[in-house]
């Protein structure tokens, strides 16, 4: 027990749509901030004022992307000592400033996660190489057929590149290499040769990519786009893109300007900047586009893990122990010590 404190609390401000009772049974409070399952619909973001509120006294916090954790929160949470988050992405987490304070950052790379998602990038490519962006009912229906303008590209013999060979990555470049693509890879770290995928730098890539899929973490505060107007310029005309990784990985304005005057040809999405887009966004009324709503590890038995994993990321961090996928390990020295 450290103070006052004898039961040690975690604040939920996402839906998990899976119990947390496993937790509970561990000894450790769960106070929801919202309904344990999805509603289908896109809820905003916390108001940081009422996330301080809400979670005020607790020592976890656990969610996905519904809250944006800044400096000034944290300051605001004097109790807070770990964070669990949900996904692998944490560009809504400032992990400077939870590692100046202490505070332990834990995220959920599931393995049945990986599949899942290379599959959805997998379709996306698919998608806009056989024009289905463009084909469909309504396009049917109005009387359209085969437009010989709108021919279907071949994926077999094609140059896809992936950007980032993490464990999503490399699921990615296997089942597009089954597809008959020669692969190209790049990735800021030094992994050598790898079987069937060639390393190359981020400009070779773009420059001989007939397809460029993202697969590396979201930009922190303060960091610019990885693909902005000078990358984006490297890319071949009329090659396409597809980001399964995060929105901030690109800049929209240019995506849209090089969809609007062809030079792109084509992008396909499941993450934006921000989510989910307003209305008025012109990613939603751009040309050549196919999109998803963060949808691609939408699968019951990835929720279930995740959730799974950040119950278990939760104990071991109020206990004092650092899990495997702490991004933040160096915050251990910071750690004021274990409550459970």
């Amino acid at each position: 027990m450290i103070g006052n404190v004898s039961t040690p609390s975690v604040f939920v401000y996402d839906p998990t749509d899976y119990p947390l009772s496993w937790l509970e049974d561990q000894g450790v409070k769960v106070t929801l901030g919202v309904p344990i399952a999805s509603s289908g619909r896109h809820r905003r973001k916390w108001d940081p004022g009422e996330l301080i509120a809400a979670a005020k006294g607790h020592e976890a916090l656990l969610g996905a992307s519904g809250a944006v954790i800044s400096p000034e929160v944290m300051d605001a949470l004097p109790e807070l000592r770990c964070i669990a988050k949900l996904g692998v992405g944490y560009e809504v987490i400032d992990i400077q400033a939870a590692t100046e304070r202490g505070i332990l950052v834990a995220t959920t790379p599931v393995h049945s996660e990986v599949g899942v998602v290379a599959e959805h990038a997998l379709a996306l490519i698919l998608g806009l190489c056989k024009q289905l962006h463009y084909y469909g009912p309504s396009y049917i229906a109005a009387g359209g057929w085969k437009d010989p303008e709108r021919m279907a590209r071949d994926v077999a013999g094609s140059t896809i590149g992936i950007v980032g060979l993490g464990t999503i990555g490399r699921a990615v470049a296997t089942r597009a290499a089954g597809l008959g693509a020669r692969i190209l890879a790049h990735d800021v770290r030094q992994l050598g040769r790898v079987d069937g995928i060639e390393m190359v730098s981020l400009e070779t890539l773009l420059g001989e990519s007939d397809v460029v899929s993202l697969h590396v973490p979201g930009r922190q505060p303060g960091d610019g786009p990885l693909l902005g107007e000078r990358e984006l310029q490297l890319m071949k005309n009329g090659a396409l893109l597809v980001n399964t990784a995060r929105g901030n990985l690109v800049d929209k304005g240019q995506v849209v300007a090089r969809l609007n005057d062809g030079r792109l040809g084509g992008y396909a999405a499941d993450v934006y900047l921000p989510e989910p887009p307003p209305p008025d966004d012109p990613i939603l009324s751009a040309p050549n586009v196919i999109l998803t709503p963060h949808s691609a590890a939408w699968s019951r038995d990835v929720r279930r893990d995740m959730t799974q994993m950040a119950m278990e990321n939760v104990l071991a961090m109020l206990r004092g122990q650092t899990p495997d996928s702490v991004v933040n390990p160096e915050a251990t020295t910071r750690m004021r010590g274990n409550l459970v």
